[in-house]
């Protein structure tokens, strides 16, 4: 037995037309939402639990991170540059001559970092500001959970006393 449908457009589709609804169902959110009707309280859009977090690292921050990313090459012996704590040593002893302060007047054309410091320079830093953003990303997610759980006890106790509130005790219950 053969069977041929037709598409039909949107017009006569009861979900896309602009004030049909299907008898079969209701959607929770409609594609348009009407003005006149105030959205309900579980679709309002709450504020995010991550305002308080600290947005970008600070320049001071920054600079800090690298001094003490320097100083553990330095000690892992993965970075050869002289101590950070010392004055440099060169044959001016003055720190106008190089732009940082670091270098000899005989190593200022020499780059500061190889590609390979810088690398593991950076590495390091975004790895703890990332378990910094993982941790409270992970106490927000607890609190939430938390709240979330308290709400269920609640609702489910809730409807536990609805129940047996208007039953009479009897000798099945």
């Amino acid at each position: 037995m053969a069977c041929a449908t037709l598409k039909r457009t949107h017009d006569w589709d009861p979900l896309h037309s602009p004030n049909g609804r299907s008898p079969k169902r209701r959607r929770c959110m409609p594609f348009s939402v009407s003005p006149s009707a105030p959205p309900s309280r579980a679709h309002q859009m709450s504020p995010s639990p991550f305002v308080e977090v600290p947005p970008k690292l600070s320049s001071e921050e920054i600079a800090a991170n690298i001094r003490e990313e320097m100083r553990r090459l330095q000690r892992r012996k993965q970075l050869y540059f002289p101590s950070l704590d010392s004055p440099p040593q060169g044959t001016s002893g003055s720190s106008a001559d190089s732009p940082t302060g670091l270098l000899s007047p005989v190593r200022r054309d020499q780059p500061l970092f190889t590609f390979r410091q810088v690398g593991l320079i950076c590495e390091r830093m975004m790895k703890e500001r990332e378990s910094q953003i993982r941790e409270q990303y992970d106490q927000v997610l607890s609190t939430k959970l938390a709240e979330q759980y308290d709400t269920f006890v609640k609702f489910t106790y809730d409807q536990i006393q609805k129940k047996f509130e208007g039953a009479t005790p009897s000798y099945l219950s």
